[in-house]
């Protein structure tokens, strides 16, 4: 799904949501766009059956980035899926990891470059009969930079990047994401004009391990945020 929050007739202010992925076209007038991506959080691990609790899943990293774009140009928007419960009872599997949020740009030029991407939580580890399950890690921001190797070189199109680890989970507890707030970084300030998107506690986050003998909770799927104009 994508809401668009704003745009005047001449497009040169706006904002849009996505919380699915699908493709985009950038609006006619818009040159540069400026990101922001969350990854999905990890799964909590199961329970075991008669006496420790899974781990909870860690949540999805955070990623911003400035792209030049060119109008009409179609963008692969891909939403990072919360990783799944772990399994309890006697044999408790462990929670799924968290996919990453990015963006693809296809460019005849035999690669998919990718200007932003932010990485998926961990899943939280399962119980066993002598230990509650270890919480997941958050997703590494070192690693939310694009991979040259896969998706392309991104220097072309990429004016700024800064990126922060999820957090780790404590425990039984789901970790929550860093924060959907101005400045999630005091390194890397939001420009003005970021969109409110609602609490990050609704993106990203990670998945509460499971009771004993229950099964553990599904991790917040990621979300991202494009906005142009100011």
């Amino acid at each position: 799904m994508s809401v668009t929050l704003y745009s005047s007739y001449w497009r040169s202010f706006g904002a849009v949501i996505f919380t699915s992925s699908q493709n985009w076209v950038v609006p006619l007038g818009v040159y540069k766009i400026k990101v922001l991506a969350i990854g999905g959080g990890g799964g909590g691990g199961g329970g075991y059956s008669s006496t420790y609790v899974g781990g909870g899943g860690g949540s999805g990293a955070i990623a911003y980035a400035e792209i030049v774009v060119t109008p009409g140009q179609e963008l692969q928007i891909v939403i990072g899926a919360g990783g799944s419960g772990g399994t309890g009872g006697a044999s408790p599997t462990a929670g799924g990891n968290g996919g990453s949020t990015y963006i693809q740009m296809p460019i005849n030029d035999g690669y998919q470059h990718s200007p932003i991407q932010a990485s998926g939580g961990y899943g939280g580890g399962a119980a066993s009969s002598s230990a509650n399950g270890a919480g997941g890690s958050g997703g590494p921001g070192a690693n939310s930079w694009p991979e040259l190797g896969m998706y392309g070189i991104t220097s072309a199109f990429t004016l700024a990047y800064y990126a922060v680890s999820g957090n780790g989970a404590s425990g039984q507890n789901g970790a929550n994401t860093p924060g959907l707030a101005p400045s999630f970084n005091a390194s890397a300030p939001i420009p003005y004009g970021f969109p409110n998107a609602g609490g990050a506690g609704e993106y990203g986050g990670g998945g509460g391990g499971g009771g004993v003998n229950a099964n553990g909770n599904p991790g917040a799927n990621g979300i991202l945020i494009i906005w142009w104009g100011d």
